[in-house]
């Protein structure tokens, strides 16, 4: 049996989440669904809006953390092909050394 609606002062202390943030998630689409009930202005979350909203997070939370992972991968590699540029072991280096150094012995 689900538990009792919330209203937002208390699904935000629990969340432990501003009122700034959450009226920013509501903007961008990512809020929880609520209920206003006629003649109220109070805001209720039901517990099967809270449930679902959690799951959004929970999967906005791996996708994000997916592609950050695929960037510090990507500005990994960046960075060991520079490195590996600057070496004089480089391959490009070694080709140009040779051709030097056949040109001087002849």
């Amino acid at each position: 049996m689900p538990g009792p609606d919330k209203t937002l002062g208390e699904f935000l202390a629990q969340k432990r989440i501003s009122k700034a943030f959450y009226y920013s998630l509501k903007r961008r689409s990512l809020g929880p669904g609520e209920t206003t009930y006629p003649g109220s202005r109070v805001v209720r979350i039901s517990a099967a809006a809270e449930r679902a909203w959690d799951e959004r997070m929970a999967q906005l939370a791996q996708t994000e953390a997916a592609k950050l992972e695929a960037e510090r991968r990507r500005a990994q590699a960046a960075e060991a092909g520079r490195i590996a540029v600057a070496s004089p072991l480089h391959i490009s280096k070694r080709v140009a050394h040779k051709q030097q150094h056949r040109r001087r012995a002849r």
